[in-house]
Order: C-alpha cells, then structure tokens, then sequence
C-alpha cells in the first residue's frame, strides 16, 4: 500500500500484466461467444482415451491425450506447471519467468529456452494444444485463441492460500498430473502446519499488526492474498484490520492511527524509475510518522515482492517471511 503523497498503482501485480497483455494484443478478435465445445463434467471422452475438463467459466474443453505443448501465461501459472509437468512439455513460458522480482522459478525456467508476450499473434504461432490462462486476463484472448483451434483453458486466480490450492489441483487435472498436483498440495500444507505450530501460541492480544508498502500493488486490505498470507503467519494485516480494501490509498493518517509494529518494504519496482533505498529512507525519516511504532523502532523489514504477490505454491514463502518478521525468535 503505497502513501497517498506518492504514486500509487491502481492494482495487483496481476493488473500489471493485464495492461501489459492489453498493450501488446492485436487483431483477429470479435465479441462473439465460442459456445463450440458441449456442456459437461470433467471425465473420459467415450471410447477415444482423451478426457473432458470444465474450466472456471464453464467452458468444456475436450483433450485428445494429456497436452505436450503447454503455454501459461502468467507467473504463477509458470510456476505451478514447472512443479507439475516435465519442462519438455512447455513450449513456453512468460517473459517475466526470468524477472528474479516477481519470479520464484528463474533457476528452474531455464530449462525451458522459448519466452512470449502475451499477445495472440505470438502464442498462436507455437501451436501450441494447450493455454492455461487466469480469469484476470481479457475473455477477448481465450476466444481469438478458441477460434484457432487452441484449446485454452481459463481458471479462477486465487485470493487466498485455500485458492491457491484449488488451483494447483485444477491445473493438475487439466494437464494430466492430479497425483503430482496433490503432493504439491500435500507439501505446502506441511509447510504451513510447521509454520502454525510455532505461531499458534502467540496469544491474540500479543499478535503483531503488519502492513506491506508496495511499488506495484496488491498491498493488502479486505480480502487480499496479503492479508490471508498474514493471517496464515498468525499476524494482524493492519490494513484489513483498519477496514481498507486493496485499491484504497493509505494516507499517513491512516499509517499513524493503524500505528503498525512492522512495515514491510518492497524490492522490486516494474516501472525501474524509483530508488527504493531512498524510498525506505523517506520514509524512515518523515517526521509526520516518527510516532508510527514500527519507524520509531526501526521494524522496516524488506521482504522480496516475489513471495508475497504469487498466487503458486511459492505463497507459502510470503507466509513464511511475514512469520519470521513478526516472531524472530521463533524462526
């Protein structure tokens, strides 16, 4: 959440690239609904040894065997299929799979040589028998790609580490891996659990409040992945907890009166015009927020945006930083 005196983007990461998408897509593309595949469940196709699978928007796509050219397109999703399938089987991934500010899995991509924009021209041109696209990116790609003949499958971009669970097991079932999607599962679910057995004895009243500046968004407030992350952590998302939701400017009188016992500070910074050193300094140094307990006690904690902005099994990360900056002592 960025001060209200300075710039603040109007949304999530996941916003980011929607403008990005929007910038580069081009052509080809009509209103018209692509109602081609019938209506059903999730199963085999009759005799073909294929397999249906019905995705977030009710769209039923039909797959002739599991898919062995698999494009996502986001960072989470590069994220997800890296642990779900053998990177022979991607024939893309996103740009920003290299970007170490927003990706988890820049070591692990590498193994996968071809990159794309998000556009239709470029995905088209891989030929590729499966997209997995999240909800946030425009219906307009899902049906030019459709109209191709690219099975595309849509699903349900998570708001919480629940969600992000049932999107790694969707994902798992599209691509014909449900048993690598459930281990995926089974192991972030470990993580957390040791993670809530050293925080659950911190009593309520002890529990600290936490807030998140950002450069790009998703900062926290009602019903964002940060104040889930935080309530996993067994901490107070400060911003929530004032009655903010994720796209409302924080003024420094809010900051003062939500009075935080940590800050987080960002990394990273997509538009790579701001120094985010002198930003810490501005406002370590503010003499309006000396008051804020989390500046007076010099508790400005910098955690990389990466953990704390996936909606992947790496979320489980941003639990774990925003634990060891609540309770050091535990950690």
């Amino acid at each position: 959440m960025m001060l209200a005196t300075l710039a603040k983007p109007s949304c999530r990461l996941s916003m980011l690239v929607a403008l990005v998408v929007l910038f580069f897509f081009t052509g080809g593309c009509t209103g018209k609904n692509n109602t081609g595949s019938p209506q059903g469940g999730n199963g085999n196709i009759a005799g073909s040894g294929g397999y249906e699978i019905v995705d977030s928007t009710g769209y039923v796509l039909q797959l002739p065997q599991k898919p062995q050219k698999i494009v996502p397109l986001s960072v989470s999703t590069d994220e997800i299929l890296l642990a779900l399938v053998n990177p022979e089987r991607i024939a893309a991934l996103t740009h920003l799979v290299d970007d170490a500010g927003v990706s988890n899995v820049v070591e692990q991509a590498k193994v996968v040589p071809k990159r794309i924009r998000v556009h239709a021209e470029s995905i088209i041109a891989l030929q590729p028998d499966l997209v997995l696209m999240p909800d946030w990116l425009p219906p307009v790609l899902s049906q030019t790609l459709r109209e191709t003949g690219i099975p595309v499958y849509v699903y349900k971009t998570a708001a919480n580490v629940d969600e992000v669970k049932q999107s790694i097991i969707a994902l798992a079932r599209v691509v014909g891996e449900e048993q690598a999607g459930e281990r995926l599962v089974a192991e972030m679910e470990t993580q957390l659990a040791q993670i809530n057995e050293k925080t659950s004895t911190i009593p309520a009243d002890k529990r600290p409040v936490v807030i998140r500046f950002s450069l790009m968004g998703d900062s926290g407030g009602k019903g964002s992945t940060f104040e889930d992350i935080c309530r996993q952590a067994g901490a107070i998302e400060g911003v929530a907890a004032a009655g903010l939701n994720n796209d409302d400017l924080l003024s420094k009188e809010q900051l003062v009166r939500i009075n935080p016992d940590i800050i987080l500070l960002p990394v990273w910074d997509y538009t790579g015009k701001t120094d985010i050193q002198k930003f810490a300094e501005d406002v370590q140094n503010d003499p309006a927020l000396q008051i804020v307990k989390a500046i007076h006690n010099k508790k400005m904690i910098v955690v990389p945006d990466r953990h704390l902005t996936s909606t992947s099994q790496y979320i489980v990360y941003g639990v774990q930083a925003v634990a060891r900056a609540a309770y050091p002592q535990l950690f």
